[in-house]
C-alpha cells in the first residue's frame, strides 16, 4: 500500500508557461517599451518637414527565447535614414543634435520600468 502521485498534469502545465514566457510575455513587454522610446523619439525629432517623424517605428521582433530584441527608429526609406543620421551626428557643416540620444537618455528608465510592470502583470 503506497501512495501514487501523477505528476504529468503538472509538469505539461509548467511546460505551457514556459512555451508562454518564450513567446507571449516577453513579445508584449518589448512592445510596451518600445512604444515609450519611440514616442520620446518622436518627441525630440529635430523641426524638420515631418518627413523624419514618419519614417520613426518599430521594427520586427527577433531572435528566440529570452534572448529577442526590437529595433526602435528610422524604418523606411534611405533618405530618411541618411537625414537622420546627419541630424543626429551632424555633418562637416552642421553640429549633430544627438536627438535620438536625448530620447534614449529620456525614456530609458520609463520604457524599463514598462518593461518590468508588463513582466510582472502577465506573469502574475
Amino acid at each position: 500500500m503506497g501512495l501514487e502521485i501523477d505528476f504529468s498534469t503538472l509538469i505539461d502545465k509548467l511546460d505551457e508557461i514556459e512555451r508562454k514566457l518564450k513567446t507571449e510575455v516577453i513579445d508584449n513587454a518589448l512592445e510596451k517599451g518600445a512604444d515609450i522610446i519611440l514616442e520620446a523619439q518622436k518627441e525630440t525629432v529635430p523641426v524638420d518637414t515631418g518627413h523624419l517623424e514618419r519614417s520613426l517605428g518599430k521594427g520586427e521582433i527577433s531572435g528566440s527565447g529570452t534572448n529577442k530584441k526590437i529595433t526602435i527608429g528610422i524604418e523606411n526609406g534611405d533618405e530618411s535614414i541618411r537625414y537622420g543620421y546627419y541630424q543626429e551626428y551632424g555633418t562637416s557643416n552642421m553640429v549633430g543634435k544627438k536627438w535620438m540620444k536625448k530620447a534614449w537618455n529620456k525614456s530609458v528608465s520609463e520604457a524599463n520600468k514598462a518593461i518590468g510592470e508588463s513582466l510582472a502583470e502577465d506573469l502574475f
